[in-house]
Formats: C-alpha cells, sequence, structure tokens
C-alpha cells in the first residue's frame, strides 16, 4: 500500500469507478512511477581547482592572421584555484581565453566538451577537482587525438583516494560523471516523452543550467524550454515532482500509443471500407454473370455423339468428294477422245472429197510451170503408173485401201481378202458414235455424285452445326461453373471483410492504465502546485529585491510561475519576461537562480547545488557601470548565501576593482588567460 496507489483508488471511487488497490498499484509500478516523494535537499558543488597542461598555438593579433605572420606555439599551464563567493575570469580583449576556462571545467564536471576542436587539440592532461558537501571530487584525464581517458576518485576519510568509474572516450566520460553527480547531488533523471519518442534527461541538462550565457537569456531556468518547468521543480525542492515528471512520462507515453492505436484503426477502418465496397461491387458483378448463364445441365455423351456423328458425315462428304473428282477427270478425258476423233473423221472427209475433185480432172498444163500436158502423157498414167504432171510413182496400196474402206466406210468393190461376220459387226461400230455414248454416260455419273455429294455436304454441315451447338452448351456449361467459383469467393470474401469492420472493443486493461495515470497525474500535479505555492510566492519576491540590486530599480513585483514563465510589474504596468529588454532578462535571469539558492541556504529545501557561471554577461546591452553594481551586489549576497559564482568578461580591470585577488584570473592587456 502506498500514498499515491490510495490516494488514485479513492479519487476514482469518488468518481464511482470500480479498480481494486492491487490493480492500482501494479500499474503505476509497471509504469515506473514511484510510489512515495520526498522533499529535495540541497548538496553544495564547489570548483576547487582546475589543472590543464598542453601546448597552445596562437597569434597576437587574433583575427588578423596572415601567412606572412605565423602562429606562435606556448606551453599550457592553467592552474586555477577558485575561492567561494564570486570568482572572476577576465581579460582586455576577446579571444584570450577567458570562455575556455569555464568550458574546460565544465567538460570535467560534466563529461561533454563545448569547447572547439582547435582548442581540444592543444590539450595534453587536465586535472580537477570538486566538493559536494565538503567531499572532495577527483577527475583526472589524458587527451588524445581529442579523446579524453582517465577517471574519477574520491577522497575517503582516512586520507586516501577510491576509484569512482574509469573512463575512454567522450561517451563513457559522460556516462561515468552522471552517475556519480546524480548520486551524490540527489538529483533525479528526467523523462519526458514527446512526439513518440522517450528522452532521459539527466547530469549534463542539470549542468547546463548552472550556466547564464548572455546570448541564451530564454528560459528563465535553464538552457532548454522543453525541460524549465521540471528543472524548476527539482531547483526549487517540491516533494512530488520527480513522482509527477514520471507520471506524466508514462501516461504521455499510453496516450500517445493509443492515439496510434485509433490513428491505425481509423485509417484501417478507411481501407476496411473501401475494400468492403469493392468486395460489394465484385459481388454483384459475379451475381450478374452468373444469372446470364442457362441452369439447364448438357448431356455429355450427347455431345459426343453429335461430334462422332458430325466427323462420320465429314468423312462421307470427303469421300464423295473424291469420287467426284475422279468422274470429272474421267468426264474430261472422253470428251477430249471425243473432240479429237471428231477433228479426224472430219479431215479424213475433207481428205476424200479433195482427192475425187483433183482425181477427176484432165489437167492441160502443169499448174506450176505452164507446161503442156499431151495426150499421150496423159494416156501413159495407166501403164507406166506415173503422174502426167509430176511424174511421181502412183501409190497404188493407198489407193486401194481408200477404194475397200470408202470414203463413207461402207467398203468399196475391190476388197484383198475375205472377213467374217464378227469382223464386219466390230468394223462397222463408228467410234464417234461410241465417245458420244460414254460422254454422255460420264456426264450422268458426274451429274449423280454432284447430287449425293451435295446430299452429303449438306448433312456434315448439319451434323457439324449441332456437335457445336453441344460443344457451346458445354464450353456455357464450364463457363458458368467459373462463374459460380468467382461469385462464391466475392461472397466470401465479402463476408470476411463484414466481419472484420465489426468494431471491436478496447482492451478493459488498456482502458484502466488510462484511467489510473490520468487520475495519478491530476493527483501530483495538484500536490506540486499546492507544495511550490508558498516556495515560489518567496522566491518571487527574492528575484524581485535582487532585481533592483542588481540595477533594475524599475522592478516593482515579480510573480514566478510553476510552468517557468514569470509575470512582473515593471514602472507600475503588468508586462512578461518576454517582453524585457536583453539587460533586463540577464538581470532577472541571475537574480533567479540566485534566489533558488537563497532559498536551500535558508529553508533547506530545493536541488540546487549552489554553483553557478555567467559568462560574458556585459554582452546584453549592461555597460561596465552597470556590471560593476551587478558584481558588488552579487558579492554582497554571496557573503549572506553559500554559493559559488564565477563570471567570465572583457572587463578584467573592473574585476581587480571589485573582487579580492585570491578569486581574480585575469590577463591584462594583450595577454592571455592561459
Amino acid at each position: 500500500m502506498t500514498i499515491l496507489g490510495e490516494a488514485v483508488r479513492a479519487e476514482l471511487e469518488r468518481r464511482g469507478v470500480e479498480i481494486d488497490l492491487a490493480q492500482v498499484e501494479k500499474i503505476l509500478l509497471d509504469a515506473d512511477v514511484s510510489s512515495t516523494a520526498s522533499r529535495g535537499v540541497p548538496a553544495r558543488l564547489r570548483v576547487k581547482r582546475l589543472h590543464v597542461s598542453g601546448n597552445k598555438q596562437y597569434s597576437e593579433t587574433p583575427g588578423r592572421e596572415t601567412a606572412t605572420a605565423a602562429m606562435k606555439t606556448a606551453p599550457i599551464d592553467l592552474n586555477w584555484t577558485p575561492g567561494a563567493g564570486v570568482n572572476g575570469v577576465g581579460s582586455e580583449a576577446n579571444l584570450r581565453g577567458k570562455s575556455s576556462v569555464l568550458h574546460l571545467t565544465m567538460w570535467a564536471l560534466t563529461g561533454r566538451s563545448h569547447l572547439q576542436a582547435d582548442v581540444i587539440s592543444w590539450v595534453d592532461h587536465v586535472n580537477a577537482e570538486f566538493e559536494v558537501d565538503g567531499v572532495p571530487l577527483y577527475v583526472e584525464f589524458d587527451v588524445n587525438n581529442g579523446m579524453p581517458a582517465g577517471k574519477v576518485e574520491q577522497k575517503v576519510t582516512s586520507g586516501s583516494r577510491t576509484v569512482l568509474g574509469a573512463f575512454s572516450g567522450h561517451a563513457e566520460f559522460e556516462s561515468v560523471m552522471g552517475s556519480v553527480m546524480l548520486e551524490r547531488l540527489r538529483l533525479d533523471a528526467i523523462s519526458v516523452f514527446s512526439k513518440g519518442v522517450e528522452t532521459e534527461h539527466t547530469w549534463p541538462s542539470y549542468a547546463a543550467a548552472l550556466t547564464v550565457h548572455a546570448d541564451k537569456l530564454d528560459p528563465i531556468i535553464g538552457n532548454e524550454n522543453t525541460l524549465k518547468t521540471r528543472i524548476l521543480q527539482m531547483f526549487v525542492g517540491t516533494s512530488w515532482a520527480t513522482v509527477d515528471a514520471q507520471v506524466a512520462t508514462a501516461l504521455n507515453s499510453l496516450t500517445y500509443a493509443d492515439e496510434e492505436s485509433k490513428a491505425q484503426r481509423k485509417a484501417a477502418a478507411s481501407v476496411t471500407a473501401t475494400a468492403l465496397e469493392l468486395a460489394e461491387d465484385r459481388v454483384a458483378r459475379a451475381q450478374e454473370l452468373y444469372d446470364e448463364f442457362d441452369t439447364t445441365e448438357p448431356d455429355v455423351d450427347a455431345v459426343f455423339a453429335l461430334a462422332s456423328t458430325a466427323s462420320e458425315r465429314a468423312r462421307e462428304a470427303q469421300d464423295l468428294s473424291l469420287k467426284l473428282m475422279t468422274a470429272r477427270s474421267s468426264d474430261a478425258e472422253v470428251r477430249s477422245h471425243l473432240r479429237a476423233e471428231e477433228m479426224r473423221q472430219q479431215a479424213a472427209a475433207e481428205d476424200a472429197v479433195a482427192r475425187r475433185m483433183f482425181n477427176g480432172m484432165t489437167p492441160s498444163v502443169c499448174p506450176r510451170c505452164s507446161t503442156k500436158v499431151t495426150l499421150e502423157r496423159y494416156a501413159a498414167e495407166a501403164t507406166d503408173h506415173e503422174c502426167s504432171l509430176c511424174l511421181h510413182e502412183f501409190d497404188l496400196d493407198e489407193e486401194i485401201a481408200i477404194k475397200v474402206d470408202g470414203p463413207d466406210g461402207d467398203g468399196g468393190e475391190e476388197r484383198e481378202g475375205e472377213v467374217d461376220d464378227e469382223e464386219l459387226v466390230e468394223e462397222n461400230v463408228d467410234p464417234l458414235q461410241a465417245l458420244r455414248e460414254a460422254v454422255a454416260d460420264s456426264e450422268a455419273g458426274v451429274t449423280a455424285l454432284q447430287q449425293m455429294h451435295q446430299q452429303a455436304e449438306a448433312k456434315r454441315v448439319e451434323a457439324e452445326g449441332a456437335a457445336v451447338e453441344g460443344r457451346e452448351k458445354l464450353d456455357a456449361a464450364r463457363a458458368r461453373l467459373q462463374a459460380e467459383f468467382e461469385l462464391a469467393r466475392a461472397q466470401s470474401a465479402l463476408e470476411t471483410l463484414q466481419n472484420a469492420t465489426t468494431q471491436q472493443p478496447i482492451d478493459a486493461a488498456d482502458d484502466a492504465e488510462l484511467i489510473v495515470l490520468r487520475a495519478a497525474s491530476e493527483l501530483t500535479k495538484k500536490w506540486v502546485r499546492d507544495d511550490q505555492g508558498p516556495l515560489l510566492e518567496s522566491v518571487s519576491e527574492a528575484i524581485a529585491v535582487l532585481a533592483r540590486r542588481f540595477g533594475s530599480t524599475n522592478i516593482t513585483g515579480v510573480k514566478l510561475k510553476g510552468n517557468g514563465n514569470m509575470d512582473i510589474v515593471k514602472g507600475g504596468a503588468n508586462a512578461t519576461y518576454s517582453g524585457l529588454t536583453n539587460g533586463e532578462k540577464l538581470r532577472i535571469k541571475l537574480a533567479a537562480v540566485i534566489a533558488l539558492i537563497e532559498l536551500g541556504h535558508r529553508d533547506g529545501v530545493g536541488r540546487h547545488p549552489g554553483l553557478l557561471f555567467v559568462d560574458s554577461p556585459a554582452a546584453e546591452e549592461i555597460p561596465e557601470a552597470d556590471l560593476k553594481i551587478m558584481l558588488e551586489a552579487m558579492t554582497a549576497v554571496a557573503e549572506e548565501t553559500d554559493l559559488q559564482i564565477v563570471v567570465a568578461t572583457t572587463h578584467g580591470s573592473m574585476l581587480i576593482e571589485v573582487l579580492p585577488k585570491p578569486n581574480l584570473l585575469v590577463a591584462t592587456g594583450t595577454d592571455f588567460v592561459w
């Protein structure tokens, strides 16, 4: 049972929310939230000594180096021992090493370097001594190629030293100094959750708040706006500040995760809605396509029978086509013979006619040369068997054959031999007539085959049409089956998406975590406000007094708020810190830090270690006379309050006038501080 757990459960019961104490405690524990709080008690941090050795390169006219004006080299032997109260580090010119003294000190104190690369290259060895509540701490390291390597030791009661940690490299150096200083100064790491990232701010963030830079005047406390509220709470010493920071980090982390989850669900819902619309369209299209098909199942055996019949009819038509081609070829051949015979017989008839005509003539002269043919020569033809014109011998065999056959084919009176009746019948056959009859028979056969082929083609076309129709039915059935499958798949996808869009209830455990952490955050914030209210009033009064002592005499009222902002009464009018001039901001910021240190010194509360560095205050519209007033005021405050302040400025002569010699590290003229 814890204070915060009990308070959260009571607050939830008051609101009517039932979450048992064990669950509340577990949620707080899992969120790394401390169950109790303790008021901060300041630990005093002091710089006792800084020794730096090495070799530096420099120009006697910084900023005006030329190729002819070579850089000079000189050994480094910085041995600084600041005292209590206000210390001055100064020079009479810029770039003489005053700010680097502060940077070297902070490097040894935090493990984090803000030195320029050239300055780091000069350093060979650093030996620093600090005190926390009077206990000496020694930080010693070598620097090789810009990398530190060394150890941190603490003095024990016997006068010897014990090693607290060793390091090699920047990261290890910072880690060792963080663990050593946070524990001894009783400071808690500050976790901040922003934009999905949790960042843990440790000792370097606190140490940065110990320095007031003239060019970094916002915010009022520290140097980071994101941490000003937390740093203020720590330095004021509010009891529940650490717990409030832990609750805020856990709540912000859980809220961010919850918002991310909601955004993802919203995005998923949008995507799902689009997918659902597409799925519905897909189902509608699939249903429309399926409805277009005939649901009658085709007879597969009948379709195969139709295909077989179509194949048989095609074969029959092919056979008849081949026969028709053969018949047409034969018909063409017979017709060719008929035409040849007709031409032959016509030629024979014409020859016979010519022979008879010419044989019956009795020429009186030669038709060629007009030689007269005498009666004696003509009369000699019968005995000499020579033509009375050309004296060519007669071919009596051919003449006899002609006489036997006769021009009409019925034979002559003279025969060379006897022929029987059967031979006479064959010889009396007219080849022309026979060929004409053959052509008629061939034409009739072709016509019959054409008719048969046409009938076969008609049957083939009919059978193939039936087969095609059957195949189309089968294809339609297959397509309908695919459409049915697509419809089933579309309906299944739609059903899945519809189930996915059903709003799932948020995990009750997530609800409980948010409820508990929100209630815890409200409680811790209220406790912090109640606790730091009187402390902030006291600090605000001290700030107004110090601001006037630092030269801002027209500031009559200051109200430092818990969020790190400030309301100001200036010259009788209301103003804010952001509306002040840089000179006024510097005075107010210094006053705020010193007021926090005063509070811790007087009331024993807060966590400010009482160490303050002020870098180049005169750079922000503060004349030397006003700076002198501020230094004198800070010196007076230092005598009243347990603090150590280091001021670095180019007004070295003024530092010499105000501060005691043991508290000075000042270079005059063009000399270097180190």
